[in-house]
This record gives C-alpha cells, structure tokens and sequence, in this order.
C-alpha cells in the first residue's frame, strides 16, 4: 500500500468580489457567472482523475467551485473554517480603492502588494497566521487520508502563503518567487512521511477558452 497522499488544491472561480474588485476575506460573497464557468471547466479537466475526498473552505466561492467537482463523482463536501481565506479585519468587503484613499496608496503598495509575506491585516489575520492555519488544515487532512487523493477547495493568499512554506521560501521572498494562484487553477503536492513536497503550482492552461482570472492588486 503506498503511503503518499496526492492533494490537488484548487482556487476558487473569479468571485464577486474579484468582478467588483472588494477585498472578502471571510465575507461570503459568491462565485461570478464567470466564475461558475471555471469552476465547471476545471472539474470537466479533472473528470477521470481519482478522488476519494472532496474538503473545502466553508465560503461560498470555494464551496460552489468544489461543487460539480462532487457532483461528477458523488462525493459530499467536507467544510472547514480552517480553510478559509485570511481574515481582512477592517479591510473586510472594502473596495480597493476605497482601502487606497482611507490608508494611503503608499501603505497599500508597500504593505500589501510588496511586502505580502509579512503584511498583517488592519484588525484581522497576518498572512502568516493564516498560511500556518491552512497548513495545519491541510496537514490534518493529509493524516486522515493516507494513500489517498484529496480534493482541496480554497483561496488565494493562504494558497499563496501556504506553498511559499511548503517550498521553503521566506515570507520575505514571495512576493518575488510565487505568484497568486489564479482562479479555478490547480495546484498538485504529495503528502508522507509528515513532509509535504510540492509538485505544480496554480495550472490554468485548461481555462484559457472560458478565461483566466488572476488577482488584480491595483
């Protein structure tokens, strides 16, 4: 029997706030109509790859986007907090340049887009926080489903932040060296031996018909 268990993680479709440009965090907004197309798209890409457990964040844009990725195969959807995206704070549902003109373009620029890694949310989750939460959650999940392939339905900074740990890069250095997984991409590690390896990062190649969404940071 082998010991590795396949995570495949995706990223939610476009949300409407990615289509509006609003910060969400744990805000529970849905999936754009586009973002029903990538979702749809994606699980017609990954149709006949195995899948013994579907688990998603609690969010309706993750949840929806693990939707007919459950339908193909007749799996439920186990929810988890913990799989949530990072906690906003007081940027929680704001617009983007509504956050630019109360905190200034400087702190936005150099604190958020530059500085990812080590930003901390005005009243909320740093990225930090919320990347060792997921990584927890993810790690939690492998150890229940040895040999197995999961299914993982989430969001992109603690995507983002996750796969910087997971790969051995510095908070300080991801800005630089992962870029925010697109929507409804894919991404593929290994888990064993209490080690996750990682293996492809943020595949979108099958969305370039429907559209390729990516986050937009000013």
């Amino acid at each position: 029997m082998c010991d590795r268990t396949k995570i495949i993680l995706i990223r939610h479709g476009q949300s409407i706030g990615n289509l509006t440009r609003r910060f969400l965090g744990h805000t529970d907004l849905d999936l754009s109509e586009l973002g029903y197309l990538q979702a749809k798209t994606t699980a017609e890409h990954l149709k006949n790859e195995k899948i013994d457990r579907i688990y998603s964040s609690d969010l309706k844009r993750a949840y929806n986007t693990a939707l007919p990725h459950a339908e193909i195969r007749n799996l439920e959807i186990i929810t988890s907090v913990n799989l949530r995206e990072a906690y906003a704070g007081q940027w929680e549902d704001m617009l983007v340049d509504d956050i630019i003109e109360q905190w200034g373009k400087d702190f936005f620029v150099n604190q958020w887009k530059n500085n990812f890694g080590r930003h901390i949310f005005p009243g909320g989750e740093s990225v930090e926080q919320s990347g060792n939460r997921f990584l927890s959650e993810i790690l939690r999940i492998a150890e229940e489903n040895t040999g197995k392939t999961v299914a993982i339905f989430a969001h992109a900074a603690v995507i983002r932040c996750f796969w910087a740990l997971i790969s051995n890069i510095s908070l300080d250095n991801i800005c630089d060296q992962v870029p925010f997984a697109t929507n409804a991409s894919y991404s593929i590690c290994y888990y064993e031996n209490g080690k996750i390896t990682p293996f492809e990062y943020s595949n979108d190649t099958h969305l370039s018909e429907v559209g390729i969404t990516k986050v937009s940071l000013i």
